[in-house]
């Protein structure tokens, strides 16, 4: 392979980035990618599976999806002046909202740190991304946040509500102040909604530049890659130009389908894993070594206050434990690390090997 070639062809805002990466979990307990450790209720699978065995694969999907967008609706009380879109998964979302009004010569802007996607998609599409650092405390300056708006006059805006990787919330005012205060594009992320106490959909009516995306990711079905987006139909129509045909295959569809069915089996394991965040933080706040941030997502950030979190990182993976490293992705992050949530003796087992280790 001609490395010239290569240099010559490929962008150079696409040889500068690096790919995203996902480490290697084999036989190891997963705590490091925001996932529900409860997928099918077991006590639902055999009609899950028959109901699988009624698709036809050789046929396309339903190409709008009509029949799951109302089932979304009636089971997130979605309001009913909103139109819908599925993505494949909510980071297709994030790329179809940045082909629309990013691009070259736009500006995409957010919190810093946040969603690693917004930034990623902003540059592979040339646009420019430009942010306001949190402060050590994970708080969004009100005044900085709105200098920044100012200054720069962005195109989109998205906010992760709550926010990942510090799963707190930003004040839902300053969101409301924001699209009020510019002529841009305002995407709130409510990813982890499922876990949080407060949501802005029953408010994106309200203005006319703001969408709301969610995804069924954090609810146990990751591996089905749904997302889907709300917000005024003059919007989503013109996103949905973008949007490729069948982009959500037959096996999805069907299975959320399924799984909106029967969501009060599904909620109770959301319900569960918010128990025992809090056990979970109970525990933490005992070692005198860290600190454990408030969260309102199925994860929690700490920061250590004297050891070295990567080697930390590495020791929790030689005792079969992968979380998530923060160390040195943003300034704010320095000697942190994530742990999501997962059964009560995942939990139990990091919080022990931690105790060692610390």
């Amino acid at each position: 392979m001609s490395a010239s070639r290569i240099s010559r062809l490929v962008h150079d805002e696409i040889q500068a980035l690096r790919a995203y990466r996902v480490e290697d979990s084999t036989g190891m307990i997963k705590l490091d990618a925001m996932e529900s450790p409860y997928g099918i209720p077991e006590a639902l699978r055999s009609d899950w599976l028959e109901r699988l065995r009624t698709i036809d694969v050789n046929r396309y999907p339903a190409p709008d999806a009509s029949e799951l967008k109302a089932k979304l609706r009636e089971v997130f009380r979605i309001p009913i002046d909103l139109e819908i879109m599925l993505g494949n998964g909510s980071d297709e979302l994030i790329q179809l909202v940045q082909m629309a009004v990013g691009g070259a010569g736009r500006k995409v802007m957010s919190p810093q740190p946040s969603f690693s996607m917004y930034e990623i998609i902003a540059r592979y599409t040339r646009g420019e991304f430009v942010s306001v650092s949190l402060d050590d405390n994970f708080e969004l300056s009100q005044e900085k946040w709105m200098d920044a708006l100012k200054k720069y006059s962005p195109d989109c805006v998205f906010f992760s509500h709550p926010n990942n990787p510090t799963g707190n919330l930003f004040s839902p005012l300053l969101i409301e102040e924001t699209a009020a205060s510019t002529d841009g594009l305002v995407v709130v992320d409510e990813a982890y909604q499922a876990y949080a106490d407060h949501t802005m959909m029953p408010r994106i009516s309200r203005f006319e530049n703001m969408l709301a995306m969610r995804t069924m990711s954090k609810s146990g079905l990751a591996g089905l890659r749904l997302g889907y987006m709300a917000g005024a139909p003059e919007w989503l129509s013109q996103l949905e130009k973008l949007r490729f045909p069948y982009n959500v295959n037959v096996l999805t569809q069907e299975s959320v389908m399924f799984a909106l069915e029967h969501w009060s089996e599904f909620n109770s394991s959301t319900e569960l894993l918010c128990t025992e965040r809090e056990r979970v933080t109970q525990k933490l706040q005992e070692f005198d070594t860290l600190t454990v941030y408030p969260s309102q997502t199925n994860f929690l950030t700490i920061r250590l206050k004297k050891a070295d979190a990567n080697q930390v990182f590495e020791d929790l993976k030689k005792t079969g434990i992968l979380i998530k490293n923060l160390n040195g992705s943003h300034l704010v992050l320095n000697c942190c690390l994530r742990i999501t949530i997962g059964t009560p003796e995942e939990n139990n087992a990091v919080c022990e090997a931690l105790a060692r280790i610390l």
